[in-house]
């Protein structure tokens, strides 16, 4: 078999085509991340997995209304090395988390930054930041 260079340079060129996708990830520019929040509130569910674990709050609004947060993280390789693990929160926990809400007013929000932190009553704090 001969060594076509072309046809070479062809077969890459389609390979990259078809997984460059594979590549790509979205952005954050739901949330408002030059506005960040703290609340306060209990778990109702953590989620622990791939691409983004998401915690789940139950948090008390101005008017006393009990209003639940989805709040996105990082993944679980980013926040174990955080020191998080798979039963780091559990529901009925009461946490303070720093977070970026939602630009649309959404209750929902990213904490999966430098300035993103979970708050434990006891006073212990986990991060979640990527460096």
């Amino acid at each position: 078999m001969k060594f076509r260079p072309a046809a070479f340079l062809v077969l890459i060129a389609g390979l990259l085509m078809v997984c460059g996708p594979m590549w790509a990830h979205h952005g954050n520019s739901a949330y408002d991340e030059t506005h960040w929040i703290t609340l306060t509130g209990t778990v109702t569910e953590y989620v622990w997995s791939n691409p983004h674990c998401e915690i789940f709050l139950d948090v008390k609004d101005d008017k006393g209304k009990v209003v639940n947060w989805g709040i996105e993280s990082q993944s679980p390789g980013i926040m174990r090395r955080n020191n998080w693990t798979r039963t780091s929160l559990k529901p009925g926990d009461q946490i303070t988390i720093t977070l970026a809400p939602a630009k649309n007013g959404a209750p929902v929000g990213f904490s999966g930054n430098t300035e993103g932190k979970v708050v434990f009553t006891d006073g212990r704090v986990l991060k979640m930041d990527i460096r």
